[in-house]
């Protein structure tokens, strides 16, 4: 596997108190991060060629593959983080019932025996046995048309899910389980040096990626073009926005396409944050702060 260095920054929650009426809203500088000092060791596993997306069920750590891999290869690795030892393979390569072509994200199962991928590319969930070792699912479930504008969704609860869309008036919006939408959530604000930008715009403005704790009822946007996080209390509906340390939005044009202005940010964008993972307490988010351009030199990613 190759070796990659995270640098988490931490912010509690709790350590930026306002006063009540603005306490949806909060402006972060460079001071109020702390850095921590972490530690790793490096595991090496021959059955993995090139990884992709990793996730955590349990004590097992779920690891996909990228699609460029051979087809004759399994889309998804279980390694055992009990004694970081090899399980088993899993996910056969297709577009068949049962088979998956990409492993983009992972959720826990009904019961500690199962998990579930989410496969972008036929826009389907595919569901596994932790125990058994065919590489094959036990059971899938098909997005709905409603769904299909989703970039990105995770469970929500036992009877829905929540996802974001790539343009949208809402910055959340909620399915129940068979795929029928139930609710939409959060309104885009206007961005005063840009009072022109329509909802669709602002969607493409805030372009994120999304993470949550379903058994917290929480959720994240964590922002791929601005320095923004997007705080999501399921259970009660309510957003804290979080903006900074950079408050400059990226420069961009108004180009057409299909009949729309889309927003286009030139060749080589920058990425702010690239993921997050939301626990009990605090939220970990990684920021990247670099170019495609800057990527492909150095293949530090974030």
């Amino acid at each position: 596997m190759n070796k990659f260095i995270l640098v988490l920054f931490l912010f509690a929650l709790g350590s930026c108190q306002t006063d009540p009426e603005e306490d949806n809203y909060r402006i972060i500088k460079e001071e109020d991060f702390e850095i921590i000092s972490i530690t790793s060791e490096k595991y090496y596993f021959e059955e993995i060629i090139n990884p992709s997306n990793i996730g955590l069920v349990g004590r097992k750590v779920l690891i996909s593959e990228a699609w460029r891999v051979p087809e004759e290869h399994p889309r998804i690795h279980i390694i055992d983080s009990k004694d970081w030892t090899y399980d088993k393979p899993k996910g056969k390569f297709g577009e068949g019932p049962l088979e998956v072509i990409d492993a983009s994200m992972f959720y826990k199962g009904k019961n500690s025996d199962t998990f579930w991928t989410y496969s972008m590319n036929r826009r389907k969930l595919v569901e596994y046995s932790m125990s058994d070792s065919t590489l094959l699912g036990k059971s899938e479930w098909k997005m709905t048309e409603p769904m299909m504008d989703l970039l990105f969704f995770t469970q929500a609860t036992d009877s829905s899910y929540l996802g974001i869309s790539r343009e949208n008036k809402n910055r959340i919006l909620e399915f129940d389980k068979a795929g029928n939408k139930i609710g939409g959530y959060g309104d885009w604000e206007k961005v005063s040096d840009r009072p022109d930008l329509n909802d669709y715009q602002l969607a493409e403005l805030n372009s994120s990626f999304f993470k949550g704790n379903s058994d917290e009822g929480l959720f994240i946007r964590v922002g791929l073009r601005r320095d923004r996080l997007e705080i999501f209390d399921n259970r009660d509906k309510s957003f804290i926005i979080i903006d900074g340390p950079d408050m400059e939005l990226p420069p961009f044009e108004l180009v057409g396409a299909d009949g729309k202005e889309h927003l286009y940010l030139g060749p080589d964008p920058r990425y702010h944050y690239r993921d997050a993972v939301v626990t009990e307490k605090y939220v970990f988010a990684l920021y990247a702060g670099v170019n495609p351009s800057e990527f492909n030199k150095t293949a530090i990613m974030a």
